[in-house]
């Protein structure tokens, strides 16, 4: 048995930053995949992919401020699927320079120090002082009669996907991020979009403040709350969705459904009867990554905490510097400091701590904010609507914020870092942001305090 100092069950952003720096360090790595690439879903059907699309539909949507424009959705598919290929290439070259390869196959915990590989052929077992466990999420499938009739995500964003032409119409089963942004730019280019969500309302796990001053700059969907979906059936143009809407039964006819009811930890088999624990939402760790067997680490979406791909990274630093500290906590994720973007358009960017948990929380907090129709770069791009909006507590440290609007995925990353490092408003108010940027209005805000 060939044995490893560390060895990840995963190579995507919840693996690779880790198995980088340990080789580095001088420590033997093996990474495993059923995939066999370096990437993880972001990169196969998630943030790259799907942002290759939606950017290029926001940038389709400014420029017909200026003429008639027209877009050749097949043309956009194999820009997605071109970027995608740039990318692999890109991690291949990186993996080749770092030293380290990938086994390809389905991977299981024997016991806290060995993981057998099954690649098809057969089942080889591999010894490691250390695992990472980082094999990500995937796509919950609810269970309902016609369920596997639905696209999902992977056949819109996944190297040449299964959906290449625009459709005419289509249903979207859930209102969260993913449902959102696929609706955002579908409606934008004229499909018929109806959202079917059984919640209250689209994005309702996020705070809603935000997401109250979001949708009504969206772009036109027809939506179906507190409704819970019963079936898909095939019918002559499409599929037809049956479901409960408010106490009665109703149906939507459309060319496509998508469902988008969410992602699910994958869990590794194995796990259980480790006696690692888990709950519904993920492995569960401590602020180092560490499960509760001491030298076994799950990081990345598998654990919950924060699902997105730059958390996974950070995560799988931390688990890399606590491994090199011989399992000595040395490093911690702050969760509360990471920001998260929903690409509809126009975007919602937020992080730390927003009204409805400082409310909750009782902490004591002051806002203020800025209006983007007033931003130079808002009115140059043509979108002038929008906000910034910041909460400082009662030491005047930046504790929260959101931005809603012009360029709101890069402002939110300087709001994070403000809250990572502890500053507070008056560093905003001193500093001069380039003009004509949108950060600008950072100092503007600030200097509604001194």
């Amino acid at each position: 048995m060939d044995h490893y100092d560390v060895i990840t069950i995963g190579a995507g952003g919840a693996a690779y930053p880790a198995a980088f720096k340990l080789k580095r360090s001088g420590r033997s790595v093996l990474m495993i995949d059923k995939k066999g690439v370096m990437s993880g879903n972001c990169l196969s059907e998630g943030c790259v992919p799907s942002k290759a699309i939606i950017e290029n539909v926001h940038n389709y949507v400014k420029m017909k401020r200026f003429g008639d424009y027209s877009l050749d959705y097949e043309k956009l598919v194999y820009l997605k699927d071109h970027v995608q290929d740039i990318r692999y290439k890109q991690h291949a070259v990186e993996l080749s320079e770092a030293g380290l390869s990938i086994k390809k196959g389905n991977a299981r915990l024997v016991d806290d120090h060995t993981v057998s590989v099954d690649d098809g052929t057969g089942t080889v077992s591999y010894s490691a002082d250390h695992i990472i466990i980082a094999s990500g999420s995937d796509t919950f499938i609810p269970k309902f009669p016609g369920a596997e009739l639905a696209l999902t995500s992977s056949s819109f964003y996944s190297v040449s996907p299964k959906v290449r032409h625009l459709p005419k119409s289509i249903t979207i089963i859930g209102g969260g991020y993913i449902g959102m942004e696929t609706a955002s730019f579908l409606s934008l280019l004229g499909t018929k979009v109806y959202v079917i969500e059984m919640l209250s309302k689209p994005l309702a796990t996020m705070d809603p403040e935000p997401v109250d001053a979001l949708m009504p700059l969206l772009p036109q969907c027809e939506y179906y709350m507190n409704s819970a979906v019963k079936s898909i059936e095939r019918v002559a143009d499409g599929y037809r969705v049956s479901f409960d809407h408010n106490g009665s039964m109703e149906h939507i006819d459309s060319e496509f459904v998508m469902l988008a009811a969410g992602r699910a930890p994958v869990i590794p088999e194995g796990t259980e009867e480790l006696g690692i624990k888990y709950q519904k939402s993920g492995i569960i760790v401590n602020e180092g990554m560490q499960t509760n067997i001491r030298n076994i680490y799950a990081t990345g979406d598998v654990n919950g905490i924060t699902p997105l791909f730059h958390a996974a990274k950070r995560q799988s630093v931390v688990a890399a510097n606590n491994i090199l500290a011989g399992d000595i906590l040395v490093d911690y994720f702050d969760p509360v400091s990471v920001p998260f973007t929903i690409f509809t358009v126009p975007q919602l960017s937020f992080v730390g701590i927003l009204p409805e948990q400082a409310k909750r929380e009782n902490i004591k907090f002051t806002t203020a904010e800025f209006s983007l129709d007033h931003d130079a770069m808002a009115q140059i791009n043509g979108e002038m609507f929008g906000k910034i909006k910041l909460l400082v507590d009662s030491r005047m440290k930046i504790i929260g914020g959101y931005v809603i609007g012009n360029d709101a995925g890069n402002i939110i990353n300087e709001i994070a870092l403000a809250i990572s490092k502890g500053l507070n408003i008056r560093d905003f108010a001193e500093m001069a942001h380039q003009h004509p940027m949108t950060f600008e209005e950072l100092d503007s805000i600030g200097r509604q305090f001194y």
